[in-house]
């Protein structure tokens, strides 16, 4: 993949879930092809709450992007975009690929009545944590608790 070969963006397409699984493998080490595949079926059942954005070039998919929106989730009052999932092939890392999926999910978020945009990273991944730094995340005053469904010490 060359860095001088036009990109395009598009939604994502059945013909990309392979594709896509793999990037996302490469990038988070285990596949998520059910996800990806609910994920396609949610956007395409309710493209109003849902959106997702690939970056194919010279004929293959470069990087993709997947967001959702929520309305007054844990007590917000506004609408909010969140990013669910976002990789870049590792040969075109650093070319400005995920600077315009991020101008896109931006575009589609304003579009949709969103005023803030969302996500989550893994402590242990500095380069996500850096690359989403770099593009104007910060940290949020709210903290993520979880715990397993059979914890019955309540």
């Amino acid at each position: 993949m060359t860095a001088n070969t036009e990109i395009k963006l598009r939604p994502l397409a059945a013909g990309d879930l392979a594709a896509v699984t793999r990037l996302d493998a490469t990038n988070g080490g285990e596949s998520r092809a059910g996800f990806f595949e609910r994920r396609l079926q949610a956007e395409q059942q309710s493209p109003a709450g849902f959106f997702s954005c690939v970056a194919e070039r010279g004929g293959e998919v470069a990087g993709f992007l997947l967001g959702h929106l929520l309305d007054g989730e844990f007590g917000g009052l506004e609408r909010v975009a969140v990013l669910d999932a976002v990789a870049i092939d590792p040969t075109a890392q650093r070319q400005g690929l995920a600077r315009k999926l991020v101008g896109e999910f931006d575009r589609n978020a304003r579009e949709r009545g969103a005023s803030e945009m969302r996500t989550q990273a893994q402590w242990d991944r500095p380069g996500l944590v850096e690359f989403f730094s770099a593009a104007g995340f910060r940290l949020s005053p709210r903290l993520v608790l979880e715990r397993p469904t059979e914890y019955v010490n309540f």
